[in-house]
């Protein structure tokens, strides 16, 4: 079975689109693929989640107040996104370590960079 971040890094050299906003199921990116907006970690393992979702609503995505001060968005479930986006960035930093393969490094890097920049524009 394939890891959530392996899945998400062919999705992105297949053309999707990382997003800002997390699967409400399994709390991954949900991406951009051919106009529709999908989770696909729960597409690739076959859970319900993987067929396309609905935008997240103004009572679903709200501001809130974080630690010292910071304001975040926070999703359904009380997660900010960008607690779930550091998360994520460390998992793939902690992924090249190990990878053998440079094509397989500089696709991590690339995830990891995109992800840099959603953080950037929460």
């Amino acid at each position: 079975m394939k890891k959530d971040d392996e899945i998400m890094a062919e999705y992105l050299l297949k053309g999707g689109k990382m997003l800002s906003t997390t699967c409400p199921v399994c709390g991954s990116p949900l991406f951009e693929v051919k106009g529709e907006t999908i989770c696909v970690v729960c597409r690739e393992h076959g859970r319900e989640s993987g067929t396309p979702v609905v935008e997240l609503d103004a009572a679903a995505v709200s501001p809130a107040q974080g630690v010292g001060g910071h304001t975040g968005t926070r999703v359904a479930g009380g997660e900010r996104l960008d607690e779930i986006l550091e998360e994520t960035l460390v998992m793939l930093c902690e992924r090249i370590r190990d990878e053998k393969r440079p094509e397989d490094c500089l696709t991590l890097m690339e995830c990891i960079r995109m992800g840099i920049e959603a953080r950037t524009h929460l």
